[in-house]
């Protein structure tokens, strides 16, 4: 980046305008801006003369970057001959941001490197010798750079302190989000692969802060300038290293956004940005090791065929890389979804559960030996910096046999002739649904609790979306099982330990991502009723949520109180809501942002977990029932207040307990049969 040299190291004369108004000692290192004082506390840095000559608005020429073209060496030849890109003026953009750039100092350029050497699941579509050499040189695309900045953002304390305020992480990459989409928009005729790759990065900025109609339609346009650019650039070789690059820069970047069509188009009403035409003549993402290194090879497709630019579709194909791993599981977790939102009570069919497992099955056995879901093998990925990628193949991999394995259960429980009893004496097939979720539900805490003890201790540890959601879909399913008395009773402190761990992991994980707080709310609520249902029992332990000492990463931002006060917020579910003593209806609730869809409505005393309230004042433990027919007995021993088919429960509502144990479970299975967990995943109703 090019900066302003001094001529001196000290100088009176030559101190910055911030160094001037503290009174402090302003020093330069090697002559270059900025100083000591400036670059610890990630302040511009300007002398008073390049203010005054610009308005006041102290910015210099210097400090403008230009936009550059090219991201990989290969296109420097395309961008020579085309000409140079001449952006439009633009006379309105999505966020009224200013579009000048700042002093992007070596502290940013460190946190950007940060990001690129975590391999997060959105960075392998990366190709991280080539942008760490920018890094280097100064001469990354300001778009990308920006794009890598509104991810760092959430990671970084001091980024926090600078640009976040009280809005914390969320707010502080939303200071580079503003200034990374102004960019895109001003080169809207000509996107390049920089564009398109920072704007897969602002989608998943915008989903974890729950803006779910701007995600949606930034995907839909980082798909279509994929398509543009792939009809400009496309080659039908790929023998020359620099071409290889480009072109797997692009296919990795095409499958980035295949995953996230896939999470956010995971409920009816949304459609998918990418058809079936657009992925099913490109290869799967290559090994890291060929990426990084530019060695050309040839990758099946998603459905297994050899590509058409391969010229002899009969000559070897290379392996599926790491990342391809991540689309194939992406698939097959979207193909479990697409059975949940098809599928109803009448159309239900145990065959096409058999299919998806065995399809789910057949992913983990064809992955690379290092890949197996093993006791302690993430460790050693961790150590080769590649736990991230590892977790997230085994999170899709694991929470698609929770759904298949909970629909199932589903189906038998909401039947009008089911028995507790009956269930305990069934066949063997339902305990082996019970047992496949525990161990998938095992195995997803596991993994994010090794990646957050390998974590680095200086920063702020922030999962992504999806991993966070898979623990809530763990945690809420084993509370499920436990308060419903379908799990052995031999399995109750394992039980209490996973919903203890993932409860921890959504409380932290809702300090860095808006989306997850819904989520939090609604686990807590079926901890504490878990939490009294085995303080009544003679023998069940005391399962709090304080038993183990909880791991914070202390966030230098100044939490709002109105998140902490269920009654003023919005989010709150509804038997976190106080009972109402007047008979005043309760205000309509307000919606968290402008770009957040609103939830779907619903019956009174019902809770949602995508954060809708209910229109009824009174908790559901004491709201009248709604007209239909009265409520099925589950078990003979249901008329009991203190035991369930011989499962103690809880007491009826008083100061402490919100709801009853069966209470609670009834509104979790509608809500799972509504979608409402898939519909909280995605950032709201539609």
């Amino acid at each position: 980046m090019a900066s302003v040299v001094r001529s001196t190291a000290l100088r009176a004369g030559g101190a910055c305008v911030r160094c001037r108004k503290g009174k402090t000692k302003c020093v330069y290192e090697n002559g270059r801006a900025p100083c000591k004082n400036c670059a610890k506390g990630l302040h511009e840095c300007y002398l008073p003369s390049e203010s005054m000559s610009h308005g006041g608005h102290g910015v210099s020429p210097a400090r403008v970057p230009q936009r550059t073209r090219e991201s990989l060496p290969s296109e420097r030849a395309v961008s020579s001959t085309s000409g140079d890109r001449q952006p439009p003026p633009v006379s309105a953009v999505s966020r009224h941001v200013s579009t000048t750039s700042e002093k992007i100092t070596p502290e940013l350029m460190q946190e950007c490197e940060r990001v690129i050497s975590k391999t997060l699941p959105a960075s392998v579509a990366f190709h991280k010798p080539s942008f760490l050499q920018q890094l280097k040189n100064g001469s990354m695309d300001p778009t990308m750079v920006n794009a890598l900045l509104t991810t760092a953002a959430r990671h970084s304390p001091a980024m926090i302190r600078r640009y976040g305020g009280h809005g914390g992480g969320s707010a502080a990459a939303e200071h580079f989000a503003g200034k990374t989409i102004c960019l895109i928009m001003q080169a809207l005729d000509q996107p390049s692969l920089a564009d398109i790759q920072a704007l897969c990065l602002l989608v998943i900025h915008d989903w974890g802060c729950r803006n779910a109609v701007r995600a949606y339609i930034y995907l839909g346009q980082a798909a279509r300038m994929a398509q543009m650019y792939r009809v400009v650039h496309t080659h039908h070789h790929q023998s020359d290293p620099d071409q290889f690059l480009q072109d797997e820069s692009f296919r990795r970047t095409l499958w980035l956004i295949y995953i996230l069509d896939c999470f956010l188009t995971s409920s009816p009403g949304r459609h998918p940005a990418l058809s079936s035409h657009d992925v099913k003549d490109v290869s799967l993402p290559c090994l890291d090791m060929n990426y990084n290194f530019g060695s050309p090879v040839y990758v099946r497709t998603l459905n297994g065929t050899p590509p058409s630019i391969m010229a002899d579709p009969a000559g070897p194909l290379s392996e599926v890389g790491e990342f391809g791993h991540i689309v194939l599981a992406t698939k097959s977790w979207r193909n479990v979804v697409e059975m949940m939102t098809t599928t109803t009570l009448e159309t239900f069919s145990e065959e096409q559960c058999l299919g998806l497992e065995q399809d789910i099955d057949a992913i983990r056995q064809s992955l690379p030996l290092h890949f197996a879901d093993k006791p302690g093998q993430i460790n050693l990925h961790i150590t080769m910096g590649s736990g991230y990628t590892y977790a997230m193949i085994h999170s899709l991999l694991n929470c698609g046999t929770i759904f298949v394995n909970r629909r199932r259960i589903l189906q038998v429980v909401t039947d009008e002739s089911f028995n507790l009893d009956a269930w305990r004496m069934s066949s063997h097939a339902h305990a082996q649904a019970v047992d496949r979720i525990f161990a998938a539900s095992h195995s997803i805490i596991h993994s994010l609790l090794s990646l957050e003890h390998g974590a680095d201790k200086e920063g702020i540890h922030c999962f992504p979306i999806f991993m966070l959601f898979s623990a809530f879909t763990a945690g809420s399913t084993v509370a499920y099982l436990a308060l419903k008395g379908l799990a052995p009773l031999d399995v109750t402190e394992s039980a209490s330990g996973i919903v203890r761990d993932s409860l921890r992991l959504c409380r932290d994980g809702s300090e860095s991502w808006p989306l997850v707080l819904p989520w939090q709310r609604h686990l807590s609520v079926m901890s504490k009723v878990l939490r009294e249902v085995n303080s009544t029992s003679r023998d069940g332990p005391d399962i709090r949520e304080d038993s183990k000492p909880p791991i914070h990463h202390v966030s230098p931002s100044v939490k709002d109180d109105i998140l902490s006060q269920a009654d003023t917020n919005p989010d709150a579910m509804d038997y976190d809501q106080p009972v109402r003593l007047t008979s005043q209806p309760p205000p309509p609730p307000s919606l968290e942002g402008r770009d957040s869809e609103p939830p779907i409505p619903r019956r009174p005393g019902i809770a949602t977990i995508n954060g809708g309230g209910s229109v009824s004042a009174s908790t559901p433990a004491t709201a009248s029932p709604p007209p239909g027919p009265p409520p099925k007995v589950h078990s003979p021993g249901a008329a009991s207040p203190t035991s369930v088919g011989g499962i103690p429960q809880a007491p009826q509502p008083g100061p402490d307990v919100d709801m009853t144990a069966m209470e609670l479970c009834a509104a979790f299975e509608r809500q799972l049969l509504e979608l409402d967990d898939l519909a909280a995943f995605m950032g709201g109703g539609v």
